[in-house]
């Protein structure tokens, strides 16, 4: 018999056999089984045998199995490869091999998939885990350079173009219809139906204010801080009516059993992750938490010690090294879209990164993630994925490795680093002495290639130079993708001070947006060697997105504010003698609003002289304008300068 950690329950052997037709064990009965339904047992192997003489049967000639070598674990890669026929050793010289211990239930059967995962990737308990003394061998991937690929065949796209990518006119179409819903629903007094062009100057003005920060939205309005473009195309009160009121779903569509506590923004973010999958993917990819900051009431709210916004709701994201997000995950606790089965063998953090990365290509990229959900299993079954990964170890997920003590390690000095690997050659640990110790695990290097860096002595008071396993070196260069997406949203966020956290949520996925579109930008004017003095930075990125947004829905005609009513006191009230009108300055339209070939009309202006033509190269003056743009064009007998610049 085999020893008692190698033995397996009852309930297991059952799911090992399944209906006899899929088992890898089918060398243990004889040629003549007839196989029968799964309640039954194959009679000509155990006639009129009882369940429990059936399974002691089975746990016997488990002792008949001995692995070669390590390609007889092809059984755990996802090609559903076929195992090859196993050698059987005489009961009384069995001896304990090499390699990993025999597969567990998870592995015998025939891969089941279930949100794009199979679940019959390798598992270890902490008894079949085993350590060498001995390095780790490199095994990186031979990956060709990806050829760029341009959202345009020869320039960089307009920034509402790029946005839009990800919030298409359907999403700004089912804006305004939730949000007049919601309207109706709650019985607002005298509110009037908002439209899709003014539902993009809606969002237009909120990433203007997280470009403008300032201390007090309504200020925006007043005479001392006025912002014109904002101003101009929307009153104060109409902005924060269709604030209380803005939705992208119905409520009555919420169904009775809901377990998603994101339902009410979930539309919003489908339609993002969408375009961030069709994305191509870098070679270096890192999964890391992203909080969104929140302190109002919520059940799903986060507290993470240490973090720039410790109060929030937790995200996780796939990101690049520059920051361009692939995909992501809503924490919400039990009910988080993912696979149970597979959080039970892995736990979150594990089940999380395999969730994140179930639709990258094979034999393509490297990952890296920190020790919140690194972990055995989850290095050997990304292996098996064809993902190279590498992170931050907590060591008793390991089995708890025979690596050296922090104080042996002190003695060796600074720099020094102590590697085992595991008995069959897929998973490297690594001990490394930098200020203090750090534990690295990864399935393609360790040591690898190491080089000298520059560090502090705060003792001797100066820079030392320090030895570092290549492994550091490349989880530094590439592990602050998700940190670098943060950053950059940070820089000019938009401006939230409300207790729903609906409104936080759903303009965060603006601002992620809106940062994906810049770095797709800054990747396609890399691409086509724009000069780098006529690249946006992500101010003027975000700048000119929002004014587009604004221009795009400026012809909305928006409800006037009602004049309160004549006090009925007997004071004198002096009439203010009437202002001058302003001068009238053009402000020249977007090429987005001056060709989108709707609303501009053309009309005759009250001005004593008449103005020269805004079309590039006519020297005229004229006394029509566009309605729209609110420019002077001319129509002559010999030229049409008002269908020239709209065309």
């Amino acid at each position: 018999m085999l020893k008692k950690q190698h033995q397996l329950p009852y309930g297991d052997i059952i799911e090992l056999l399944g209906d006899g037709r899929d088992s890898e064990l089918s060398s243990l009965s004889g040629d003549d089984d007839d196989f029968v339904d799964d309640n039954e047992y194959p009679c000509s192997e155990i006639e009129k045998s009882s369940k429990e003489q059936l399974f002691e049967n089975v746990l016997d000639d488990f002792e008949l199995f001995e692995f070669e070598d390590d390609e007889d674990f092809n059984v755990f890669a996802i090609n559903n490869e076929t195992v090859e026929d196993e050698q059987q050793s005489d009961n009384n010289a069995y001896a304990r091999p090499s390699t990993p211990a025999i597969p567990p239930r998870h592995i015998a059967r025939r891969p089941v998939v279930e949100h794009g995962l199979h679940l019959n990737l390798p598992y270890y308990t902490k008894n079949e885990i085993k350590w060498s003394n001995r390095p780790f061998v490199s095994n990186f991937l031979k990956i060709s350079p990806p050829a760029p690929e341009l959202s345009t065949t020869y320039k960089t796209l307009l920034p509402i173009e790029y946005f839009s990518k990800y919030f298409p006119e359907e999403e700004f179409e089912n804006m305004a219809k939730y949000t007049n819903i919601y309207a109706k629903q709650n019985n607002f007094i005298k509110y009037v139906d908002t439209t899709p062009s003014e539902m993009k100057v809606f969002v237009g003005i909120h990433l203007k204010i997280g470009c403008q920060k300032p201390s007090r939205i309504r200020s925006c309005w007043t005479n001392e801080d006025r912002v014109n473009i904002i101003a101009d195309n929307m009153s104060r009160n109409r902005f924060f009516q269709l604030r209380s009121c803005f939705h992208v779903m119905n409520n009555d569509d919420i169904p009775e059993n809901n377990v998603d506590k994101f339902i009410k923004v979930r539309p919003l973010f489908n339609s993002f992750l969408k375009r961030c999958k069709e994305l191509p993917v870098e070679t270096n990819l890192a999964v890391d938490e992203q909080m969104v900051k929140f302190k109002g009431k919520l059940g799903v709210k986060q507290y993470m010690k240490g973090k720039p916004c410790p109060w929030g709701i937790k995200n996780f994201l796939l990101c690049s090294a520059n920051g361009m997000v692939y995909n992501m995950i809503l924490y919400q606790g039990s009910s988080t879209e993912i696979n149970h089965e597979i959080q039970k063998k892995y736990g979150l953090g594990g089940s999380i990164v395999l969730q994140l990365v179930e639709h990258i290509d094979k034999n393509e990229h490297y990952l890296y993630f920190d020790n919140f959900f690194s972990s055995y299993n989850l290095f050997t079954s990304l292996e098996c994925l064809g993902i190279k990964a590498a992170g931050t170890v907590r060591l008793n997920r390991f089995a708890n490795p025979p690596v050296v003590s922090d104080k042996e390690l002190n003695t060796l000095g600074r720099g020094a680093s102590y590697e085992v690997t595991s008995t069959d050659g897929k998973v490297g640990l690594i001990k490394w002495l930098d200020n203090k110790s750090v534990n690295l695990a990864s399935n393609f290097v360790t040591s690898g290639s190491p080089d000298i860096i520059k560090r502090y002595d705060k003792k001797n008071k100066c820079y030392v130079e320090v030895g570092r396993p290549e492994i550091v070196k490349l989880y530094n260069d590439s592990m602050g993708g998700v940190d670098l997406h943060d950053q950059l949203i940070s820089y000019y966020r938009v401006f939230i001070k409300s207790r729903k956290w609906t409104l936080r949520m759903l303009f965060h996925a603006f601002d992620m947006a809106t940062c994906n579109a810049w770095l797709e930008y800054r990747n396609d004017a890399e691409t086509i060697n724009l000069q780098k003095k006529k690249v946006m930075d992500l101010l003027g990125f975000k700048q000119n997105l929002a004014s587009t947004l604004i221009s795009v829905g400026s012809s909305v005609v928006t409800p006037s504010r009602k004049r309160g009513r004549p006090s009925s006191s007997n004071k004198i009230i002096v009439q203010p003698k009437p202002c001058k009108k302003n001068r009238l300055i053009d402000r020249y339209p977007t090429d987005v609003m001056r060709k989108d070939n709707t609303g501009h009309y053309a009309y005759m202006d009250n001005l004593r002289d008449a103005t020269f033509c805004k079309l590039e190269g006519c020297k005229k003056r004229t006394h029509m304008a566009c309605k729209k743009c609110n420019v002077h064009l001319c129509i002559t007998k010999t030229r049409n300068c008002f269908y020239d610049y709209h065309n």
